[in-house]
């Protein structure tokens, strides 16, 4: 059950615990990550930088997608592209144990619903699975995160007629996978760190 928190004084000690993250772009699921996981003495693991291997067992690369992308249209090709995420989640999970895992949108968000299911069952084998969002309010959410990913990425997700970064925020994907959500507002870094650090397990 998706239990929601808010920012914790309590003092970030060491954890065992592997703790995914998951959200919408610029939501600071990698800043978060990799201060948590200083904090408490655990690995970091950025999903997008490490799944490369994992992408390749079964047959595809971000080199692949780009192509595909040029040749039928980002949509098509990233549902293409759903069984390497799906994967990649699955191997991530399995090979980072106590690791603090940051998880790109797309891994959260397959469409497809057996790839799905897959990757339900593997973080359903994860401690914690943590959603981190603006605000409760979807849509001031939205304006939070548009904002930052044209600052930050110089994108606002708008990719033909298809607004992806409001996709992922409404589709329900998150929420499916979540154990914990966590409101960050105009916390810091730092006071996200300590409400995520708080956290149990399921």
């Amino acid at each position: 059950m998706l239990s929601r928190v808010t920012v914790s004084s309590a003092p970030v000690t060491p954890s065992t615990l592997q703790t995914v993250l998951v959200g919408p772009p610029a939501s600071g699921k990698s800043t978060v990550g990799e201060l948590l996981a200083e904090a408490t003495g655990r690995p970091f693991v950025d999903a997008d930088a490490a799944s490369a291997d994992f992408y390749a067992e079964v047959g595809w690369s971000v080199e692949r997608l780009g192509e595909r992308a040029s040749e039928v249209g980002f949509a098509q090709a990233h549902g293409e592209w759903e069984v390497a995420l799906a994967q990649a989640v699955e191997r991530l999970v399995e090979t980072s144990p106590g690791a603090v895992l940051s998880l790109g949108v797309g891994h959260s968000h397959v469409t497809d619903d057996a790839l799905f299911a897959r990757v339900v069952r593997a973080l359903a084998s994860a401690d914690q699975v943590v959603l981190l969002r603006p605000s409760a309010d979807p849509a001031v959410s939205l304006e939070v995160l548009r904002r930052r990913c044209v600052a930050d990425k110089g994108t606002t997700w708008h990719v033909g007629d298809e607004d992806w970064l409001a996709m992922w925020l409404t589709d329900g994907r998150d929420e499916a996978v979540a154990t914990h959500l966590v409101l960050t507002g105009d916390d810091t870094p730092a006071e996200t760190v300590a409400a995520v650090a708080a956290l149990g397990g399921r």
